[in-house]
């Protein structure tokens, strides 16, 4: 079976590892930097993998923070029974978003510290952090007690 969370389109590749847009790997394309088995155009979009990235341009950039949505589902599940202190802690997370983007750094939301090449999110601005918070938020809600 093949594992989509390793297929990037050129934008979010160009985003994870810091480059200028997905003209430079177009560039890199043009030449020959990438093996015929690691692109693919699929209508207008190119598509790549994360192990190609990993080949062609190294290590990808990195965030400041990174968070597991795992981590933070969990602080939910034990914020609706009622652990305060668990409420405690996912505030101390989005404190730390906060900060960073402030700060104008990175933070990158990954499934879970098991699948740290799944990345869920790149948080750049405050309004990526309320993207974040209104999923957690719809989290919260499907969640029946």
């Amino acid at each position: 079976m093949i594992d989509l969370t390793q297929v990037l389109t050129f934008s979010e590749a160009a985003e994870k590892w810091g480059l200028a847009n997905g003209n430079t790997l177009r560039k890199a394309v043009e030449r020959k930097r990438f093996h015929s088995d690691e692109i693919r155009k699929s209508g207008d979009v190119w598509l790549t993998t994360y192990q190609a990235m990993l080949r062609v341009f190294g290590q990808p950039r990195q965030s400041e923070i990174i968070i597991s949505m795992e981590q933070m589902y969990q602080l939910v599940s034990k914020i609706i029974y009622k652990d305060g202190k668990a409420q405690k802690e996912l505030q101390t997370i989005f404190d730390k978003i906060d900060e960073t983007i402030i700060n104008h750094k990175t933070v990158t939301v990954i499934a879970s510290s098991q699948q740290p090449e799944s990345i869920i999110m790149i948080i750049k601005s405050e309004n990526d952090v309320e993207v974040l918070k209104k999923r957690v938020e719809r989290y919260i809600s499907s969640i029946s007690v």
